[in-house]
């Protein structure tokens, strides 16, 4: 999706890869960091944005759209990694 929109200035976006749980559990073991989010392997997170459309009368950007604006900043903000 941002390959697509941004050509040359994502040519840095890596493309998304997990590690199967059994290996961050194991990771887990030798590294502190990955120690604080084995309790939240294979869970799923549940929001809402139900409340803020209700009583602000807010409308969410279209995911794509957020998605684009966000890489789009980071490079016009000369935060993306270059080559």
């Amino acid at each position: 999706m941002i390959r697509a929109r941004l050509a040359a200035d994502a040519s840095d976006v890596p493309t998304r890869r997990a590690l199967p749980n059994i290996t961050v559990r194991a990771a887990a073991k030798f590294d502190p960091q990955l120690r604080a989010i084995v309790p939240d392997l294979g869970c799923s997170k549940k929001t809402s944005n139900e409340k803020a459309r209700r009583i602000l009368q807010w409308t969410p950007r279209d995911p794509e759209e957020a998605v684009i604006a966000a890489a789009e900043s980071l490079v016009k903000k000369g935060l993306s990694t270059e080559k």
